[in-house]
């Protein structure tokens, strides 16, 4: 059975109301969903402070700024990947102010093809984040543990006044018989 094919949430963001209906007309609802609009930068920050969405398409102007500073912002601030569309006069000067961030640049007007070959390339680079990302959460996760369990260990010794092995097996022999995990008894030990 092939996985499940994971769905990605948009917000376009255009200061035109047909070019927001063009756009998401050009998206594949079966990969592109929920797709979401903001007609500012303004209200995609109210937005994007209330949801996250795994791809931003920015479409300049903006009533309220061009919209290369937003998405400069948006790529410190979320974990979307950003697809700015500039108009080709200012494709250039664009792109150098927002490439190094990760803000992917299409020159206006946009073939359907170059759209979709964008979308794809943000579309798997967003998969890859997000797998790293869990990979790091992971690891992170790992690392608090081993921490609570070092400091729940250096309580023991003094406390008890055992070694590092017997602290070590003393957490997890009460971790096995009151089937918890090590962090569980390590931080009742610290709160003890």
């Amino acid at each position: 059975m092939p996985p499940e094919k994971r769905c990605y949430s948009v917000l376009v963001i255009s200061g035109k109301k047909q070019n927001t209906a063009l756009l998401s007309a050009m998206l594949d609802s079966s990969v592109y969903r929920p797709v979401d609009y903001a007609l500012s930068v303004g209200e995609a920050k109210r937005k994007l402070l209330r949801n996250t969405f795994d791809i931003l398409i920015i479409d300049p102007p903006l009533p309220d700024g061009f919209g290369a500073d937003f998405a400069l912002d948006a790529t410190a601030d979320t974990h979307s990947g950003i697809l700015m569309l500039v108009r080709s006069d200012l494709f250039a000067s664009t792109c150098l102010k927002v490439e190094d961030a990760g803000v992917l640049t299409l020159a206006k007007p946009v073939s359907k093809n170059d759209f979709y070959t964008a979308l794809k390339l943000i579309t798997a680079t967003s998969a890859r984040l997000l797998n790293e990302e869990k990979k790091t959460r992971k690891l992170q996760d790992k690392l608090d543990e081993i921490k609570l369990v070092s400091r729940a260990k250096i309580i023991l010794m003094e406390k008890r006044n055992i070694s590092e092995p017997e602290a070590h097996r003393y957490i997890e022999k009460e971790a096995m018989d009151t089937r918890q995990t090590r962090k569980e008894i390590a931080k009742k030990i610290i709160e003890s």
